[in-house]
């Protein structure tokens, strides 16, 4: 009988210790899916104001040269534009963000959302504004998910810790 109640305690204290560094990884998560959001955005950036290179071609090398899961979305994009699967490059972004499972929060990805609804309706020197502007809103972002994440992660994994603890004790 002891055996199996020190077993069932320590499946309490297992798994609220897991469910604690899990949320608190999701902020951790996000600040690295938005550092590799802005690196492919200034890749993006370059390849349509410098080489001039087509949306879709230019999400497709800009997929190629990321880690997923932005990667991936880009390559979605990419492949919705080229099969005419969305109307123009909003949709296209719209429904692979809709898509896929990210830690980013809906104000990261309206940013991008935002740079999609000008992207090939414009010219070059809308483009240039609208990468600056994306790119601007995206830092801010980052140093948000930044301190969020140094202030959050130590703290949910000791609230998982203790929070199995107290279970635990109250268990006995």
């Amino acid at each position: 009988m002891i055996g199996l109640k020190t077993v069932g305690m320590l499946l309490v204290l297992g798994a609220s210790t897991g469910a604690g560094f899990i949320y608190a990884e999701s902020f951790r998560k996000r600040y690295s899916e938005l550092m590799e959001l802005q690196r492919a955005i200034y890749q993006f950036q370059g390849e349509v104001e410098y080489t001039h290179t087509p949306i879709p071609e230019a999400l497709l090398d800009v997929a190629n040269k990321s880690k997923d899961p932005i990667g991936r979305i880009f390559k979605q994009i990419s492949f919705k534009l080229e099969n005419n699967e969305a109307q123009n490059v909003y949709e296209a972004f719209k429904l692979a963000f809709k898509s896929n499972t990210l830690c980013l929060n809906s104000e990261d990805i309206n940013i991008v959302l935002d740079m999609a609804k000008v992207l090939g309706e414009a010219d070059i020197e809308g483009h240039k504004k609208i990468f600056n502007y994306t790119l601007e809103k995206l830092k801010n972002q980052i140093k948000i998910a930044e301190g969020l994440a140094q202030k959050n992660v130590k703290m949910y994994r000791y609230l998982g810790v203790t929070l199995g603890g107290m279970t635990v004790i109250m268990l006995m």
